[in-house]
């Protein structure tokens, strides 16, 4: 398997070094990326024609506050932008980038002086959407018209949210700033934890899933797979030198992950080996995406403007 790049997408401003950093969705031939640059969001539209990019900016953020993470998300047959930062939780509508929603998150009563903030975005049913708490508790947000209402609180971390992810089944994945992943299923419109599987110290960053799989990619370097429907770890590879902070996986279950290391692997998920990988040299990796669950992907890398995309050689 090879990869050769493609005409990248340059961008007006750089990209954070934060996990995750790029969402991308198709939708009618159109391919939209998002990507965090301090305070505010470079969205570009990809058509066959050419690009055209939108600036958005998110509210009461600052240097020493930025933006933490966004992610396009489809509700009710509509795209929207959902941005995380230290002050709560902004939901934009894709198209006109218009504000539908503004939750803001209280200080923290027990301990004024920690910082708070949003982490971990991912749909959770055609009208919801899950978002992680600085305290460890997850947040759903459900449609109401045209805004969101804050809805059912979850609790079983003991630590803050770094990511969320949700499979074809709707069970619900999160993970947390101790490695910590928990699997949530949805009984009656009500979310109960299922399992749990403990982390050893290093933040799970970022998750994926396949199948009967949740895939978490640590801090450590590390990248777990978990068999959730039995509760057990798959295997457990040292897949990079540094922090994980970005995994994907595409339709005919391969797994991509970027990490700070430079390095870009590709495994198959069906045999658990590595299948492809590459360096681009001094550029700490910060965001991956399949393209439409192709073997083409897109990736972001700290303090670089381009969005770089890779086809797959036939």
């Amino acid at each position: 398997m090879e990869y050769m790049p493609d005409i990248p997408i340059t961008m007006k401003e750089s990209a954070s070094l934060l996990p995750n950093n790029l969402s991308s969705w198709g939708l009618a031939g159109v391919l939209n990326y998002i990507v965090v640059s301090q305070m505010s969001i470079t969205h570009v539209v990809a058509k066959p024609g050419g690009t055209m990019q939108k600036k958005l900016s998110a509210k009461c953020c600052s240097i020493s506050q930025p933006i933490i993470q966004a992610r396009f998300i489809m509700i009710d047959s509509h795209l929207y932008i959902v941005i995380c930062t230290f002050h709560g939780i902004e939901i934009y509508t894709a198209n006109e980038h218009k504000n539908v929603f503004t939750h803001q998150i209280n200080q923290n009563a027990e301990n004024p002086g920690d910082d708070v903030f949003v982490q971990g975005i991912s749909n959770v049913s055609i009208d919801e959407v899950a978002v992680g708490l600085y305290n460890g508790k997850i947040l759903i947000l459900k449609k109401d018209g045209s805004t969101f209402k804050t809805g059912q609180v979850l609790q079983g971390h003991k630590n803050p949210i770094c990511d969320i992810c949700c499979n074809v089944n709707k069970d619900l994945f999160t993970s947390d700033d101790n490695g910590c992943v928990l699997v949530w299923n949805n009984a009656n419109s009500t979310w109960k934890l299922n399992k749990t599987f403990e982390g050893a110290g290093s933040p799970c960053s970022t998750l994926a899933t396949y199948k009967d799989y949740v895939i978490g990619g640590y801090g450590s370097g590390h990248i777990r797979i978990f068999d959730h429907t039995k509760g057990q770890i798959v295997c457990e590879i040292t897949a990079h030198a540094r922090w994980i902070n970005a995994i994907d996986v595409n339709d005919v279950g391969n797994l991509i992950s970027v990490s700070e290391d430079t390095v870009i692997n590709i495994w198959s998920l069906k045999n658990l080996t590595l299948i492809h990988s590459f360096s681009l040299p001094n550029v700490q990796l910060c965001g991956v995406q399949f393209l439409q669950g192709s073997d083409d992907f897109a990736l972001t890398g700290y303090d670089m403007k381009d969005i770089m995309i890779f086809r797959r050689a036939h």
